[in-house]
């Protein structure tokens, strides 16, 4: 298939920024510059840029330019059935279980939120009802936003469990502040998906809105009622996981396997 001019420019920027030619931190040349050194036109250079921001390679940083990104290493999830408790909270399988320490960006937050629209299906009530969300960016120690992390808590389960919708929740978190109530134990299940950042996201993850995000729901189950219990919403930036799932044969797979 052959290049487009854009296509073939951004190729030859994203060469010189893996080069070091244009360091992390750094500006690269303006909009009129590039289309000046590459003989095109400012759309052409703009389209190109619209590639490498969507790639994580580069910002647009208002009254700065265009900024060559840090970029965190990419960071395996490692998705399965198993989740344990350290004695103090529930450890649910993640790229944290590494074993490097992970800190929050600014003050994790409780509040009363409008209800997007997938949790308001898991919870079955109309998209923008207010609904207690818990929020956290978090990332390993000294880098950038790695992922936000929102904790949706429904109406039926703060009426009986108020203090999971306080910001101080007391010892085991807010799980367990369900699971106290009747409901517990809890079970989960996850569902994954691709899609776009909005605006406050991107922001949040110091993302350019053209960079795809993966979308982590999981959904805490009540053992009393069979109904969701908590749901929580991971949102983690394309450039910076892969998932890992270990495959495991079924009984008609087992060795030595029988041809016919």
């Amino acid at each position: 298939m052959t290049s487009t001019r854009y296509e073939e420019t951004a190729a030859h920027l994203r060469e010189r920024i893996e080069a070091g030619d244009y360091p992390p931190g750094s500006k690269i040349p303006s909009v009129r510059t590039l289309a000046t050194t590459y003989d095109v036109s400012d759309a052409t250079i703009r389209a190109s840029l619209r590639i490498l921001e969507a790639e994580g390679l580069v910002k647009t940083v208002p009254k700065s330019g265009i900024i060559v990104r840090e970029r965190s290493g990419r960071r395996r999830l490692t998705r399965s059935s198993q989740i344990s408790h350290d004695g103090t909270m529930y450890r649910f399988p993640a790229a944290a279980e590494q074993g490097e320490p992970w800190t929050p960006h600014g003050k994790p937050t409780t509040s009363v939120e409008p209800v997007p629209v997938d949790v308001a299906e898991v919870f079955e009530l109309e998209p923008g009802t207010p609904v207690v969300r818990r929020r956290r960016v978090m990332s390993p120690a000294g880098e950038e936003p790695w992922d936000i992390i929102d904790t949706w808590i429904p109406p039926r389960i703060i009426a009986v469990a108020p203090k999971a919708g306080e910001p101080v929740t007391g010892p085991g978190g807010y799980l367990a502040r369900i699971e106290e109530t009747g409901h517990g134990p809890l079970t989960w299940e996850e569902t994954a998906r691709a899609d776009m950042p909005n605006r406050e996201e991107a922001e949040l993850l110091g993302i350019s809105s053209l960079m795809p995000v993966m979308r982590i729901l999981r959904i805490g189950i009540s053992a009393l009622d069979g109904l969701p219990a908590e749901c929580s919403a991971y949102v983690i930036p394309s450039d910076r996981v892969e998932i890992h799932s270990a495959l495991t044969r079924g009984p008609s797979a087992r060795w030595p396997v029988s041809y016919s």
